[in-house]
C-alpha cells in the first residue's frame, strides 16, 4: 500500500466544492483525505498502485464531465474556454466572430454569454489561433490587424494571404517599418470588410448589421 497525492486546480474555490462532492459521490471503498485551499482541491489517498492509477482517471474524467456540463447552459467561463481549446484569443474578436456566425454572444466579467454550443467556441478559438501560424499575420501585423484577420478567416474560411491583399488593395493598412501599419480603429476596418465580402461581387453571407450588434456587447482585451 502507497500514499499518493493528487493537486486539482479549479476555477474556483465553489467549483472545487462542487467537484470534491461529486467525487465522494461517485468514488467508494478508498481511504482519502480531503481539503479545498481556495481553487485547488488536494486529495491524499492510500492504496495499491493499481487503485491509485484508477483514482486518478476517474477524477479525470468527473471533472472533464463536469466542465463539460458548466459548458451546457449559455453561460462560458473564459478559462474553461482556454483549458477545452488549448489556446488563447482576443475576447472582443472572439465575440465578433460568433457574431457574425449567427449566434448571439456578449461578455460579463470573466463569462461569455452565448447561445453557441460549448464545441462551437471551441472550434473558432482554435481556427482564429491557427492564423498566427501565418508568418505574414505574426511578424507583420500589429495586434489590431491581427483581429481583423482572425475573425475574417474564421467566419468566411478566406486564406490570411487573401485577407491580408484585400486589406491593402482598400487602404485599410500600409507598409510600415518592419510590418504593416493599420490606418483606422480594427472594427470600422472589420465592418467595411464585412460589408465587401457580403457585397453581390462577393457574396459571403452575414453584413456589418451583425459587427454593430457585438461591438456594443464586447471589451478589448
Amino acid at each position: 500500500m502507497i500514499t499518493r497525492r493528487f493537486v486539482i486546480k479549479c476555477s474556483s474555490s465553489d467549483v472545487c466544492v462542487e467537484l470534491l462532492n461529486k467525487i465522494m459521490e461517485e468514488i467508494s471503498a478508498r481511504w482519502m483525505k480531503t481539503q479545498v485551499k481556495g481553487n485547488t482541491l488536494i486529495i491524499e489517498a492510500i492504496g495499491m498502485p493499481y487503485e491509485l492509477k484508477s483514482l486518478r482517471y476517474e477524477i479525470e474524467n468527473i471533472k472533464r464531465g463536469m466542465e463539460v456540463e458548466r459548458m451546457k447552459g449559455g453561460r462560458y467561463s473564459v478559462e474553461d474556454l482556454v483549458k477545452g481549446a488549448k489556446t488563447t484569443v482576443p475576447l472582443d474578436a472572439l465575440l465578433l466572430a460568433l457574431t457574425l456566425k449567427g449566434f448571439k454572444a456578449k461578455r460579463e466579467g470573466e463569462y461569455i454569454i452565448t447561445n453557441a454550443p460549448g464545441d462551437t467556441i471551441i472550434d473558432v478559438m482554435r481556427g482564429m489561433s491557427e492564423v498566427l501560424e501565418n508568418d505574414e499575420v505574426r511578424f507583420k501585423l500589429p495586434s489590431s490587424a491581427k483581429k481583423i484577420v482572425m475573425v475574417l478567416h474564421t467566419v468566411y474560411d478566406i486564406d490570411p494571404e487573401r485577407i491580408i491583399e484585400i486589406m491593402k488593395n482598400y487602404s485599410i493598412i500600409e507598409e510600415a517599418d518592419f510590418g504593416y501599419r493599420l490606418k483606422e480603429e480594427w472594427r470600422s476596418a472589420l465592418r467595411r470588410l464585412v460589408k465587401l465580402l457580403t457585397s453581390d461581387e462577393w457574396g459571403l453571407g452575414r453584413n456589418e448589421r451583425d459587427i454593430e450588434e457585438a461591438g456594443n456587447s464586447s471589451e478589448d482585451r
